[in-house]
């Protein structure tokens, strides 16, 4: 589809579901950072990656026995980070389908995450251990190196005593990482000293979710106390939408916005930040709505409510770049809401006129005459005519041959992130065909029992129709 023939001023959010995919045991979702894929953690220990082109699922990942916590893309599609009840972290090479590492843990991982820039590095939060900075080695042979963190409920007094980490996410370049904790904490880690930069207190109940803001510095969390909070994050160094935070700068988590339902007092499955990084999105904890909920993200106001079946809403997901949004049943059925584009044919061509309905055309009964003759008296040669067209037809094809300067690198920067520093950009998933065996016996010959002998076979090598045997 042609972005250029998009309306620019329509919502960028969708309005009812367009598809369905039958998983039956996924709990958790994910987008790739493309939006070419969609994977799902099972319930039964497995992780299917679906095509968002065809709707159909290219890869299946055993992880193990244990049921899947949740998952993480790396940014270029190639490497993907499941972790398990068990305690078991796995990241995955979709191109060989091979563990690139596997790392295990003393009890069960509550979240992790992969570096926005890098794909060797994850940071991972136990339930009952330290969270964790995970370094895996270039070639995959050596043996991941784990860094632990220590948060504390002070940032200054190191000596207190520490919170569990209950999720976690990078900042945009991965150069500062975010923990949430059980008592209501939020510390900003540099990921090279492995130091708490700062800390705020958001409540005294446990931070469930968060996530970072794709086109800019701020944060989204969502609580036990049914409140969802968006954070301002000024860091020193930290690139934010418009400017450079300078060096000098006093670090500071500041709340901007807090988003909750007074009416109903529900609870929340996920906060996410849309696409373009100006909405809030979250899911509702309700065993019999299936709703999805978008927020404003400056004036906190409600733009729109996805109201779909009466289901339990387990987990949901935004598309990195279209108005798509993905959320998981508790039947297991992944829903995809979307909204049809209207395009905008008059950008294309100005002269272009739309009907509403189909308009019956009336042929005028001397078109194929030899010689018209026109109201003013005028009369034309129809046949000198149409040689006439031709010509022009064929000089206008003449000038049509020359080149042209187009441009064909439209960076649109909703599309594409100049300071990208992935060294896999531009991963493309194989395709692999599954012969079936029954198939394939019926449409090969059957061996010839005189050709048992190899020295016989040498002389005598059969020729399939359209085959070309070289020798050497």
């Amino acid at each position: 589809m042609n972005r250029k023939l998009l309306d620019p001023f329509e919502p960028e959010y969708p309005e009812a579901v367009e598809a369905c995919l039958d998983d039956e045991y996924a709990v958790k979702c994910a987008f790739s950072h493309s939006g070419s894929l969609l994977a799902t953690a099972r319930s039964d220990g497995r992780c299917y990656i679906w095509d968002m082109d065809t709707l159909n699922v290219m890869r299946k990942l055993n992880h193990g026995e244990a049921a899947l916590l949740g998952l993480s893309w790396s940014r270029s599609g190639r490497y993907i980070l499941t972790y398990d009840e068990a305690g078991i972290c796995i990241v995955w090479d979709l191109q060989t389908e091979a563990i690139r590492a596997r790392v295990e843990f003393g009890s069960a991982v509550a979240h992790a995450c992969m570096h926005p820039r890098t794909s060797s590095k994850f940071i991972v939060c136990p339930t009952r251990e330290a969270p964790c900075l995970v370094t895996i080695g270039s070639d995959g042979a050596t043996e991941p190196i784990i860094s632990p963190i220590r948060i504390s409920a002070d940032s200054v007094n190191q000596k207190a005593k520490a919170a569990a980490s209950t999720c976690c996410c990078f900042g945009k370049k991965g150069v500062y990482a975010f923990f949430g904790s059980s008592k209501g904490h939020v510390y900003a880690v540099d990921t090279q000293s492995l130091k708490v930069v700062c800390s705020t207190k958001l409540s005294s109940s446990a931070v469930n979710t968060m996530a970072r803001n794709p086109r800019g510095s701020d944060i989204v969390t969502s609580s036990s106390d049914r409140i969802l909070r968006v954070c301002e994050v000024q860091l020193p160094g930290q690139e934010t939408r418009r400017k450079v935070m300078p060096a000098d700068t006093p670090p500071a988590i500041t709340v901007t916005t807090k988003i909750q339902d007074i009416v109903n007092r529900v609870h929340w499955t996920q906060a996410l930040f849309s696409s373009s990084g100006d909405y809030i999105v979250s899911g509702i904890q309700h065993k019999a709505e299936h709703n999805i909920y978008i927020w404003d993200k400056f004036t906190g106001s409600l733009v729109k409510m996805l109201t779909g079946p009466n289901e339990l809403l387990e987990d949901c997901a935004v598309h990195p770049l279209r108005a798509i949004y993905a959320s998981v049943s508790t039947f297991g059925i992944i829903y995809m809401w979307t909204r049809v584009p209207q395009q905008n044919w008059n950008a294309f061509a100005p002269g272009f006129r739309e009907l509403e309905e189909n308009i019956e055309y009336l042929e005028p009964e001397d078109i194929f005459d030899r010689r018209l003759e026109r109201p003013e008296g005028e009369g034309v040669d129809c046949v000198q005519a149409r040689i006439q067209q031709d010509k022009r037809a064929a000089a206008g094809a003449d000038e049509s041959e020359m080149s042209i300067d187009v441009d064909i690198t439209d960076n649109d920067p909703l599309f594409s992130d100049s300071d990208s520093q992935s060294d896999d950009d531009g991963f493309v998933l194989p395709v692999l065909v599954e012969c079936d065996d029954n198939l394939v016996s019926t449409l090969l010959p059957e061996p010839d029992p005189q050709l048992a002998d190899p020295q016989l076979a040498a002389k005598e090598a059969p020729t399939m129709p359209g085959q070309t045997i070289v020798e050497s």
